[in-house]
């Protein structure tokens, strides 16, 4: 993400640091003081949060909606 590009979709990089764990997860530090994320259920355990993957879908799907907006209103 470019912050001066995608001045229109911050408000997405700002919810994905912002946003809660989802259920089950629970945040941890390692031994180096490192966070990261653990799922009781499943016993998995990541260093990336659990809902990044669902914010960077989030950002390429309003990329790609505002470049054919841009596209759309080129004239011809």
């Amino acid at each position: 993400m470019d912050p001066q590009q995608d001045a229109g979709l911050l408000y997405i990089a700002e919810l994905a640091l912002t946003a809660p764990c989802p259920d089950g997860w629970t945040v941890h530090l390692d031994n180096d003081g490192n966070e990261f994320f653990y799922n009781s259920t499943t016993q998995a355990s990541t260093y990336e949060h659990p809902m990044d993957q669902h914010y960077r879908d989030m950002y390429q799907q309003k990329k790609q909606e505002q470049q054919q907006q841009q596209q759309q209103s080129q004239p011809c």
